[in-house]
């Protein structure tokens, strides 16, 4: 199992440690109070990207993600392929190939750029409609998240809810469908991102945890006598990051928390089960202590870093919608959830003016401009820092889990994660990516086809070739061809760049 807390900073796990540990009623410390994580810090992890020669210090989510699924670096905002934008198997498609059952969790969209790293493939993560498609032909057996947005009322006209029922899915919406979910499952929570997990019982009671969503997971996909391969994604921490809201942060971090939880009570059952868990690349700079605190850090107890923490029920983003552009309760629910009772005057038209931005549909960077200000308000009261509103490029902590303790040690590459992986399972990455995306009009024309691209619904783009009485059609997306009409379904999917088309291996011998 491969768990990723996306932008999560060091200094953000300590906070989350000083938060679980400190007892607002008594104002005490119970140092005692660890994470599940904690035991299992076994290293560092260098994220740079590198692309044509140049060796980026600080990454973004996509090429880290395609990294840590494919053993390569490759550009920003690249998903799944190669510099030259040729596909590349990921750690989940091959596990596929040597029986084992597969399953993706986050609570973003599913589309978004870490859980499309390992099921999609496409240079521009932004393409949110392909990767969905991609995802929903990938025969991925269990799929838990948000983005049911990205399924209906398409392009390119084609229900992909309907083609997961189709496929033999229980497709689910809703929280209380999870204790049915038995076998082959899609559940979209949210039409896009799923709400913060502090937010979730007061603002969208119909969604999962992400410890709920991880331990059905776990519970589907482990009844597969050949094993499992389960990426789960506690997306938001990155958002809340880039917010700067340290809230946001810790709701996101115990929820990763508690997953890693989830997944280590199985692993520590079930003898050969490896569990890394991981956060793709840092974000946000936050220290615990700031300018306030320069002359003042030495005498400075945990609780003025967090007593102000603790007063709050809801993130920035939570806050805002419970707000709802109405200004008449603003200092109202500023206090009871948002934990703040001393808004100065200067303050209050601060934030009357935000509201005011948001009904213009003007937007933060990350986030809402009323997630990003009321981070800031909070983060004066505990003396936190921000450097920026963007990642940052520290070398991350690595936790791992292997039976007889065989874990990975020292300061390692994201890239050696996924390897690591596949020699355990004894797979050799390269060669699945030379079996599963090959360039089919070069393959085709050497076996004597005459090829051509069909792209008169420019919605839904295929190849064709002919040879003889034989004409073989490649849809883009899709895990299936047709020869002569009739479909051949392939273990993985054909993908269209710049009208390139790359397939399975398995295609071409069928003209052959």
């Amino acid at each position: 199992m491969v768990l990723i807390a996306d932008g999560m900073s060091i200094d953000g796990v300590t906070l989350t440690r000083w938060y679980n540990a400190y007892d607002q009623a008594s104002g005490k410390i119970d140092t005692s109070k660890n994470l599940s994580i904690d035991q299992m810090a076994s290293g560092l992890v260098r994220t740079y990207w590198q692309a044509n020669g140049v060796v980026g210090a600080i990454t973004d989510s996509a090429p880290a993600g395609t990294a840590l699924a494919t053993g390569v670096k490759t550009m920003d905002k690249f998903i799944g392929v190669s510099e030259e934008k040729k596909p590349l198997a990921t750690i989940l498609e091959t596990s596929k190939n040597i029986g084992k059952a597969t399953g993706l969790v986050a609570t973003s969209q599913i589309m978004h750029a870490t859980t499309a790293a390992y099921s999609s493939h496409f240079p521009d993560r932004s393409k949110e409609a392909i990767i969905a498609e991609q995802q929903v032909y990938n025969s991925i057996d269990v799929v838990f998240g948000g983005g049911y947005g990205n399924l209906q009322n398409r392009e390119d006209d084609e229900d992909l809810v309907n083609v997961l029922k189709n496929q033999g899915y229980q497709y689910l919406t809703d929280k209380k469908d999870l204790t049915n979910a038995k076998n082959k499952t899609w559940g979209m929570f949210a039409e896009s991102a799923m709400s913060y997990e502090m937010d979730q019982k007061t603002l969208t009671p119909s969604e999962p945890s992400l410890s709920e969503m991880t331990k059905k997971s776990i519970d589907i996909l482990s009844k597969d006598k050949d094993g499992f391969f389960l990426m789960v994604e506690s997306s938001k921490v990155d958002w809340a990051a880039h917010a700067n809201d340290p809230i946001g942060m810790i709701s996101e971090i115990n929820a990763f928390d508690q997953s890693v939880k989830a997944a280590l009570d199985y692993a520590k059952k079930n003898e050969d089960t490896m569990v890394i868990a991981i956060t793709d690349h840092g974000n946000s700079g936050l220290t615990i202590g700031n300018k306030q605190t320069d002359t003042t850090y030495s005498k400075d107890s945990v609780d003025k870093f967090v007593a102000p923490l603790k007063k709050a029920k809801l993130t920035g983003e939570g806050i805002g919608k419970k707000i709802s552009g109405n200004t008449d309760n603003l200092v109202k629910i500023m206090a009871e959830y948002g934990g703040i009772s001393d808004l100065s005057t200067e303050e209050i038209a601060q934030l009357k003016a935000v509201l005011n931005d948001e009904k213009k549909d003007k937007q933060a960077l990350y986030g809402s401009n009323m997630q990003a200000l009321y981070g800031q308000l909070i983060s004066k009261r505990a003396s936190l820092g921000f450097t920026t509103s963007g990642h940052t490029g520290e070398d991350i902590t690595l936790y791992t889990y292997l039976p007889n303790d065989e874990r990975l040690t020292g300061t390692i590459n994201n890239t050696d994660i996924p390897k690591a992986i596949a020699k355990i399972w004894g797979i050799d990455l390269s060669k699945e990516t030379k079996n599963y995306y090959t360039d089919a009009k070069e393959a085709l024309e050497k076996l004597g086809a005459k090829v051509s691209i069909d792209d008169s619904d420019q919605n839904n783009v295929k190849l064709v070739a002919t040879k003889g009485k034989t004409t073989l059609e490649i849809p883009e997306n899709k895990n299936y061809v047709l020869l002569n009409g009739k479909n051949k379904e392939l273990e993985s999917v054909a993908v269209n760049v710049e009208n390139t088309f790359y397939v399975n291996n398995k295609a071409l011998k069928l003209m052959k």
